[in-house]
């Protein structure tokens, strides 16, 4: 039996697309948005008033139904090109719009998702190697931003949503490895995380911790008062009760190297 054509998409970056292992051209910004907002719900319908905004935002032409049909039917011409007649099976008309075909579509994203579910699934301490093991895996699969070459702001904002569980894989990862004792490799994940998205508590903490793991306790204070200065400039709040708490544990260490 021939076997049946199947479909990768890679939303964790630019797109990209293969079929039956060959890369396809997708074409312009609105096809390449429009197969981006079906990737992002494999199997699940996306009804035609959300592909029109994901294709032309807030300004769709008078003829967007229209345009829209054209695109999916060149997006299914590629299809038949490189995997046939079977591949037009890949991208289904269905009420109230179209879908790709969970059994046949694979994404990055459904990966990085499944890896995320069996990394919860490996308890701490106890099983911290194995937990970082597969958040690692899961995080290799990132090419970047999100569909970063999709000039759509409907795409972008699913995107945002994706960064963001991006950044907590990064904090699980870095909490199993300060439990290994990868202060280091810990210090060189944080640093950029709350220099670029600086009002992140938990990546503080462990940026925190990992100094204080490697008996630098000033460079552990020298973070808080960072935070505190950013917290307190550009929110008018102060550290929650986690870094207080550590906090309290480097001031603590201190006064006793200082006896």
């Amino acid at each position: 039996m021939t076997p049946r054509v199947s479909m990768r998409v890679g939303l964790l970056g630019p797109l990209e697309v293969t079929v039956a292992g060959q890369e396809m051209a997708v074409g312009g910004p609105g096809r390449r948005a429009l197969l981006a907002a079906l990737a992002l719900n494999v199997g699940t319908p996306v009804g035609v008033p959300q592909l029109v905004e994901a294709i032309w935002d807030d300004r769709p032409p008078a003829t967007a139904t229209t345009k829209l049909q054209g695109h999916v039917s060149a997006l299914r011409q590629g299809l038949l090109r490189l995997g046939g007649a079977d591949a037009a099976h890949l991208l289904q008309t269905r009420p109230p719009g179209y879908v790709l075909c969970a059994h046949r579509t694979s994404t990055d994203l459904i990966r990085f998702d499944d890896l995320l579910r069996q990394a919860r699934c490996e308890r701490l301490p106890e099983r911290a190697s194995r937990r970082a093991e597969t958040l690692s895996a899961a995080l290799r699969l990132w090419r970047g931003d999100a569909c970063t070459d999709i000039r759509s702001g409907w795409v972008a904002s699913m995107a945002a949503s994706l960064d963001e569980r991006r950044m907590r894989a990064m904090e699980d990862l870095a909490e199993a490895r300060l439990i290994l004792g990868e202060h280091d490799v810990v210090i060189d994940a944080m640093e950029p995380m709350v220099r670029r998205v600086p009002y992140r508590e938990r990546a503080w903490e462990h940026l925190m911790a990992a100094h204080l793991g490697r008996g630098d306790t000033a460079s552990a204070l020298a973070a808080y008062d960072d935070l505190c200065r950013i917290l307190t400039t550009d929110l008018g709040v102060g550290p929650g009760r986690r870094i207080s708490r550590l906090v309290g544990i480097a001031r603590g260490s201190r006064a006793v190297a200082d006896r």
